[in-house]
């Protein structure tokens, strides 16, 4: 939780929201009876608590205190629930507006895997941005873009789906397993292979993908482990990503060069989560492949489950 997050305490403890913010933000949003019924699916595991806290936060970024952070705590809960309508994530899991055909696209084409908890009983999800094709990528986008809704690439809900799965399913579980709240993820970004072909993936889908996350789940990142990393990155990918976090998210991003990605990895998650790919033997799910019970027939379970060799 955000409460018990040391980078937070140890940096950033000026943004923490005070209680009585916080249940500031409650009674204004008790008084909006639409909002309040759109806080079952914005809400992660029940805890409207730590929820509301984590809304708080972002606001105080933006340089207020007291009712006013209230107030912009209840206008980001308000745009939240807004995006989360016009893109349909409250159905998305069951009813999703593209078809079939892209979502099996989607997890045969962009390796985004599960790999179990982290040292502190984060989720850990691994994205292998070098282990995307270009053309197929290129091609996904291309058929996203029939499907868009509201601007955003289908190929990016189907991002926003995993993470719906993530939040409404893996999380619940994950709580349950180390009792208490784990509301904020690992993100491993694997770098090897990345090159300009790239570009599209990096433009397109996951600046784009960044861009609705933090809308949608604020200060759900507990750290983001880009690993591999050469020229690739400094030159092609984080100054892209870089534009679209506040100084806190940046902080948050740890860089490791190809000869320390096992070691730092280390530092975060146990051997158990190491995935294969570094060394380790946790070959992972991939995200799509956790929903259930609307997995694509298309899909095999060779596909879903990521090996050294792919």
């Amino acid at each position: 939780m955000l409460a018990d997050d040391p980078l937070v305490n140890a940096h950033f403890g000026h943004f923490m929201p005070s209680q009585e913010e916080i249940e500031l933000t409650a009674q204004l949003l008790s008084a909006d009876p639409e909002l309040a019924g759109a806080k079952e699916f914005i809400v992660i595991h029940g805890d409207e608590l730590a929820t509301l806290r984590r809304f708080c936060w972002q606001a105080k970024q933006l340089g207020v205190s007291g009712r006013l952070c209230a107030e912009e705590a209840l206008k980001l809960l308000r745009q939240c629930a807004e995006k989360r309508l016009k893109l349909g994530l409250d159905v998305i899991l069951d009813r999703p507006s593209f078809p079939d055909e892209l979502w099996s696209s989607f997890i045969e084409t962009v390796p985004q895997t599960y790999h179990g908890l982290g040292l502190r009983g984060q989720p850990v999800v691994l994205i292998r941005a070098g282990g995307t094709d270009p053309s197929a990528m290129g091609e996904l986008l291309n058929a996203g873009a029939v499907h868009s809704v509201d601007d955003v690439n289908a190929a990016v809900l189907c991002f926003l789906r995993c993470e719906e799965c993530l939040f409404r399913h893996t999380v619940p579980r994950a709580s349950a397993e180390v009792g208490h709240l784990v509301d904020r993820v690992i993100l491993i970004v694997d770098l090897w292979g990345v090159g300009r072909g790239h570009f599209r993936f990096a433009t397109e889908f996951l600046s784009v993908a960044v861009k609705q996350t933090v809308i949608l789940y604020p200060e759900t990142l507990d750290h983001v482990l880009v690993v591999n990393a050469a020229w690739s990155f400094a030159t092609l990918l984080w100054p892209i990503l870089k534009r679209l976090l506040h100084p806190v998210s940046q902080r948050k991003v740890v860089i490791a060069d190809a000869s320390r990605t096992r070691e730092k990895l280390l530092e975060h998650l146990g051997v158990e989560c190491l995935p294969s790919h570094f060394g380790g033997e946790n070959e992972g799910i991939h995200m799509g492949c956790m929903l259930r019970p609307r997995e694509p027939e298309a899909v095999d379970s060779a596909t879903c489950r990521q090996t050294k060799d792919v």
